[in-house]
């Protein structure tokens, strides 16, 4: 038993490594960048990264998707070694609890990704490219759609103290209306000591439809690391007013200014059980 526990502590301490290192996988269109991954695995290796998070408010884009109300947040990332080239395959599922749209119903979110995440461009950049589908249950909650994305980071400075981060998903039918929508965002985090990073970006949304509300969000806080554990302190902004947030979010101050909080855990299956 206590060797065991050995184990255990001793993988989440690997683990604190592999997240500043790495950055917690979450919703692939996360807006703050995150560090350069730890080098890939030899081709042929199998590894899972694991998440759990607790919000005081799931955001999107810098829109409430739970009504400002608490949410429990989670992912598994099962990840494949392709070598020094073609880096990583990736196949990421991510739920959250307590979607809520105002509708009168209430459920949950999963999304599930799948892609590529190369390393031909240098141990500076982490470039991925896939597609994510968001799936809702119950049914009725909100038609699912998928999203094709490419983003990247690039690190530079004295021990890699800052991170630049550039992203586009384009959905070919967003919530299945019949048009395309375009998302683009930035940003960028600067690593102020060795367990604190401040980051800040931007983003639009765009709209095939001439009667959608397009929006420009922005968002910037600050992250301390501990162990395994992220403690997260942000703060979220939108342009659309209280009319065009009922379209968008189904309430009239799910895009106002707020400050979200976060607590999440990360960590891998190979740092949890490293091979001897």
């Amino acid at each position: 038993m206590k060797k065991g526990w050995g184990v255990l502590l001793r993988g989440l301490g690997v683990a604190t490594t592999i997240l500043w290192a790495g950055g917690a996988s979450a919703r692939e269109d996360e807006i703050e960048p995150t560090a350069p991954p730890p080098p890939t695995a030899a081709a042929g290796k199998l590894d899972m990264a694991i998440g759990i998070a607790g919000t005081t408010d799931y955001q999107s884009r810098g829109i409430t998707q739970s009504d400002s109300d608490p949410a429990i947040q989670g992912y598994i990332e099962p990840s494949y070694g392709l070598g020094p080239v073609l880096g990583d395959a990736i196949v990421n599922v991510w739920f959250s609890s307590d979607v809520d749209f105002g509708a009168g119903v209430q459920g949950a979110e999963i999304d599930v990704a799948g892609g590529i995440k190369p390393k031909f461009l240098g141990p500076k950049w982490s470039p991925s490219i896939g597609y994510v589908h968001y799936f809702y249950a119950p049914e009725d909650l909100s038609p699912d759609y998928g999203e094709i994305y490419a983003k990247t980071d690039y690190t530079f400075g004295e021990d890699d103290k800052f991170t630049l981060r550039g992203l586009i998903f384009f959905a070919p039918d967003y919530n299945q209306s019949g048009f395309t929508g375009t998302w683009v965002a930035g940003g960028g985090r600067v690593k102020l000591w060795k367990k604190v990073g401040l980051y800040a970006g931007a983003g639009y949304q765009f709209f095939e439809d001439p009667n959608a509300f397009e929006q420009f969000a922005w968002t910037a806080g600050v992250s301390y690391y501990w162990k395994s554990l992220t403690f997260d302190v942000r703060y979220w902004d939108t342009n659309l007013s209280a009319d065009e947030c009922v379209f968008r979010s189904g309430f009239r101050d799910g895009c106002d200014a707020r400050v979200v909080g976060t607590i999440s855990l990360d960590t891998a299956w190979s740092a949890l059980f490293p091979r001897r």
